[in-house]
């Protein structure tokens, strides 16, 4: 039976957290430079057309509604298999990263995706599955 109680706490924590970490992964500091030269972006570009200034406000709000769904996800997940160690948890986070996050990402190869930039969000992906996977186990 699936369990879709909602541990407040780890919800927001995690899915703040995801947001925060995927900040940083798309950033100057980790992987933006060699993930916008795979999208054809100019990673030196320095200032934002007006377009793109008036979209962010859309894009922080859907990265942050897409970080609680997928925290949200990950805890019907692991509460649901009644998983109670570390363990346990990532083991569930890596197959969950396995059969939907990967395979939907290697479809957009089919749009002309360059692997580099299924590389990049794959490690992100990987990352924040199996750690919250984890966490959400020990933390409910």
């Amino acid at each position: 039976m699936l369990d879709f109680s909602v541990s407040v706490l780890p919800l927001i924590v995690l899915a703040l957290g995801n947001f925060i970490l995927s900040w940083a992964w798309y950033s100057p500091i980790l992987f933006a430079k060699p993930w916008m030269k795979a999208l054809g972006i100019n990673p030196d570009k320095k200032e934002m057309t007006e377009e793109e200034k008036r979209n962010m406000p859309w894009l922080f709000l859907n990265g942050l509604i897409a970080s609680f769904l997928v925290v949200y996800g990950m805890m019907v997940a692991v509460h649901s298999l009644n998983i109670a160690d570390f363990a346990g948890g990532l083991l569930v986070g890596v197959v969950i990263w396995a059969g939907f996050a990967l395979t939907h990402s290697l479809n957009t190869l089919w749009e002309g995706r360059k692997p580099l930039v299924l590389l990049i969000n794959n490690g992100l992906f990987l990352l924040t599955y199996a750690l919250y996977g984890g966490i959400l186990a020990v933390w409910r």
